[in-house]
């Protein structure tokens, strides 16, 4: 599944817009308040869509606070007018693939029966999400064709005829702190060394945490929290712990499982090897330079990039058990990431773009940054959407300063006025040293006024002692 346009009308603080999508990564930029989140809204509505075919999981809907609002002042009264219809339309194409394994272990898709049709696995669509009126719903009639392919699909995996799932995930900026609950060691700590009896009370606690661990056997428990925006690390750590110890009751190893620590130790430089540890109910993370740390004791930046990658392997390996170690590879999907450079040290946002692609060779990027070395590593201009200008046409060979300057709209610091003022009166006070110094000594007063006078305001500025230190020292050194 991928977004090829997305239009939208009325939707915060786009009247009337259309954007266009690369199919395999998409950074979008922008000044503060031109729109990155309520683009990523938007495209979290769209591809939520998708969702209307299983039921049991909820889609974005369009939301009040979603609505274009004008504001005006008449005769003294302020105003507030909300402006309908709020539209999200789509385009976009779904894979309906069919895959076959084969005898030698590998995943292949059926040959093609038309000439003209190389691939016949994929399927065109456009749909529209709309809100109305005030205090209305979202509609789904313009969604009926994408949740008709929905629905076949989901059919077809409960008839035993398992066809390619795809992944769809969103991760807003506040991922890591916004908490969707505690997790279950948590909450069961107060039923420890109750008698039966004693747990009556509890019972609707326990149920419930009952509940959640035999969820983890429906066919499309990949699909929950797909739109959410946040992300729990205590869900994917304890996915992980029901695999390990099913691979201790059973005794042999769990593909699933395996994938996911490949996938966790390619995307994080650092790693050694992570392993699901029974005794210590966690995650370690075993680092090349023989530390070892728990999942609560890794940095923010290291948290993040295992979150997000340890929750799409998992979401891809419980959509498409059939691919096993595949899952991966032929998984298709949308994965919406606001702020990808989120807590990242500059090095390690130089390649983020390239780790994502190469471990995720299917899936559609649409991702935010304020961050000018993620621009940087971007393959083409056409992957970059610029909210507040023109996207770059060319990227190749632009320096970091240059995507700044031309891109981002930073301003030079050394053509700012007080830049350039620094610096003139700097090379007025060195040219009047090296003139005083051929000059009669009755005439150095003269000079010492005239540089008083000229250094001015920057006597104190430390920046302007510093530039002329450097200055200084230059001149010495030729």
């Amino acid at each position: 599944m991928r977004l090829d346009t997305l239009r939208l009308k009325n939707f915060r603080c786009f009247e009337d817009r259309e954007f266009r999508l690369h199919p395999q990564f998409n950074l979008v930029i922008g000044e503060n308040g031109a729109g990155k989140t309520s683009f990523m809204e938007a495209a979290a509505i769209a591809m939520g869509s998708w969702l209307l075919g299983f039921g049991g999981h909820d889609s974005r809907n369009i939301r009040e606070r979603d609505v274009r609002v004008l504001r005006e002042v008449v005769a003294s009264r302020y105003r507030e007018l909300p402006q309908y219809p709020v539209r999200v339309d789509a385009s976009g194409v779904v894979q309906i693939a069919v895959i076959n394994r084969q005898e030698d272990g590998s995943v292949r898709y059926p040959p093609s029966g038309e000439a003209n049709k190389p691939n016949p696995w994929e399927r065109s669509v456009e749909w529209s999400r709309s809100l109305e009126r005030p205090r209305g719903r979202t509609t789904r009639t313009g969604s009926a064709d994408l949740k008709k392919v929905a629905e076949t699909l989901a059919q077809a995996v409960m008839a035993q005829t398992p066809r390619v799932l795809p992944l769809i995930r969103y991760f807003g900026a506040g991922r890591l702190w916004e908490t969707v609950r505690d997790s279950d060691h948590k909450a069961l700590s107060k039923h420890r060394g109750k008698q039966p009896a004693e747990l009556s009370g509890d019972a609707d606690d326990l149920d419930r945490l009952l509940a959640e661990s035999m969820r983890l056997a429906e066919p499309f428990y990949g699909y929950r929290m797909s739109v959410d925006k946040r992300c729990n690390p205590d869900d994917l750590i304890r996915w992980m712990g029901v695999e390990r110890r099913t691979e201790i009751d059973r005794g042999e190893a769990s593909v699933a499982l395996a994938l996911v620590y490949r996938t966790i130790e390619k995307m994080l430089p650092e790693a050694e090897s992570v392993r699901f540890e029974v005794a210590s109910n966690t995650l370690m993370f075993n680092h090349r330079n023989g530390s070892k740390n728990s999942f609560d004791e890794l940095s923010d930046g290291y948290r993040n990039v295992l979150a997000i990658v340890a929750d799409l392997a998992i979401k891809a390996v419980m959509l498409n058990p059939q691919l096993a170690d595949h899952a991966l590879d032929y998984t298709p999907g949308i994965v919406l990431i606001d702020e990808l450079d989120l807590h990242l040290h500059p090095i390690w946002q130089r390649r983020i773009i390239e780790d994502l692609r190469r471990t995720f060779p299917m899936l559609q990027f649409i991702c935010t940054t304020h961050s000018p070395f993620l621009i940087q590593s971007l393959r083409t201009g056409e992957e970059l959407l610029v909210l507040d200008g023109q996207s770059a046409a060319q990227l190749d060979n632009m320096s970091v300063e240059d995507i700044a300057r031309g891109i981002m709209n930073v301003e030079n610091p050394q053509t700012s006025n007080r830049y350039g003022e620094m610096k003139g009166v700097a090379r007025n006070y060195l040219e009047a040293l090296e003139e005083a110094a051929r000059s009669p000594e009755d005439k150095l007063e003269a000079f010492k006024d005239r540089l008083s006078q000229g250094i001015g305001p920057y006597a104190d500025n430390p920046a302007f002692q510093a530039f002329l230190e450097m200055k200084r020292a230059a001149k010495l050194g030729g």
